[in-house]
């Protein structure tokens, strides 16, 4: 496509593709890699669940799961691709660096001509902080003081013994100059001449009055498990063939299948699966079916078959939630596509809210908010 022969024709040394799911990020990068500039000892990092779909590429390029990759040597790399870079993203200059961004800063510091394009639709893992450690990864560094004092603030909080640092209110809008100036984005609104509607419809699921124990120490997600009640009826009145249902809780997805297998065959996807590619396989070829899926799952594979996606329960991560409602989304079997959000009370309805925000960094929402009306 245009905008994959684009990117080839710039032939960067070092890039972020901020590329939204579906329009094809794999096949420029893999093309990248094995451009004469490039050759010699290169390596592609994904996700263990991408790396059947890489090798299909047959570049000449080493392919390493996250997990590989933190147990493997590699001495004087000529060119790194890191698929799904936003796990790469924990603050490189604050605690709780994760081994991850430890490694991976460590081998482009000590390898300064080393090539390195990072993908991700969503370079925005939690806080400002994820876009700054993924600059750090190509060459562009921002001192780190005044990188946090932009972006966040000292304050003191009664649950805390010492002064911490907060995000500020308005860090998310101003956030956006910075991914402008330094990502490669391409939307697919940018890329077809018509991409039809997404519709998110909010369903109150009535709930027994929650009672807090007494004498007991309870914490808020004692009251969110009461909010999960009754799901299971109201997912069963959507009435679609094929359905992807998204839980966030392992007891509920066990509960999910059991009582959905009495419809209809059920395929789950969470971190127990052992075999994720095959599971993955089966939903998409069954004639009906629920294919369950972990928040934190969305990723590595179409579901462009599916009718809807249903939200039953929400991680509170927003990159989650970006990466799994893209699942219905291909560029070439477009179609309208509905959203269904169970909100079984204040804290489903708060964890909703906190995902709605977080529109305000995702350069695929706020740079194509008039075209998407």
């Amino acid at each position: 496509m245009k905008h994959q022969k684009a990117f080839i024709d710039r032939n960067p040394k070092k890039a972020i593709l901020a590329w939204e799911m579906r329009v094809g990020k794999s096949l420029p990068a893999a093309i990248w890699i094995d451009m004469p500039e490039r050759r010699g000892n290169t390596y592609i990092i994904t996700p263990k669940q991408n790396i059947k779909d890489w090798k299909a590429f047959k570049t000449k390029a080493t392919v390493l799961s996250k997990e590989q990759f933190k147990k493997t040597t590699i001495v004087k790399p000529t060119a790194i691709v890191v698929d799904e870079a936003h796990y790469f993203g924990s603050g490189l200059f604050v605690k709780g660096r994760s081994q991850l961004s430890t490694a991976l800063y460590k081998l482009v510091k000590d390898n300064p001509d080393c090539h390195v394009l990072l993908l991700t639709a969503t370079p925005i893992r939690q806080n400002a902080w994820s876009l700054h450690t993924l600059l750090c990864y190509i060459g562009v560094y921002y001192e780190w003081k005044k990188w946090r004092n932009t972006f966040f603030e000292l304050l003191r909080m009664p649950f805390l013994r010492f002064p911490a640092w907060f995000s500020r209110d308005d860090w998310r809008m101003n956030i956006r100059p910075f991914i402008e100036k330094h990502c490669d984005i391409v939307s697919l609104k940018d890329i077809v001449d018509y991409l039809p509607p997404a519709e998110t419809i909010l369903i109150k699921v009535k709930q027994p009055k929650y009672i807090k124990p007494k004498d007991e120490i309870v914490t808020w997600t004692h009251e969110h498990y009461h909010e999960q009640k009754g799901k299971i009826a109201e997912v069963l009145k959507l009435g679609y063939k094929k359905l992807i249902v998204v839980c966030y809780y392992t007891y509920q997805i066990d509960e999910m299948a059991k009582e959905l297998a009495k419809e209809k065959p059920v395929f789950v996807l969470d971190g127990r699966t052992k075999d994720a590619d095959k599971v993955k396989k089966q939903a998409q070829e069954a004639d009906e079916c629920y294919f369950i899926v972990q928040s934190s799952m969305g990723f590595g594979f179409d579901g462009y078959m599916f009718g809807a996606i249903v939200f039953v329960s929400m991680s509170h991560s927003c990159l989650n939630h970006t990466q799994m409602t893209g699942r219905l989304r291909n560029v070439k079997h477009l179609q309208p596509v509905s959203y269904y959000y169970l909100i079984g009370g204040r804290w489903d309805k708060w964890i909703f809210d906190t995902i709605e925000m977080g529109k305000d960094f995702n350069p695929h929402i706020y740079l194509n908010k008039d075209k998407l009306k």
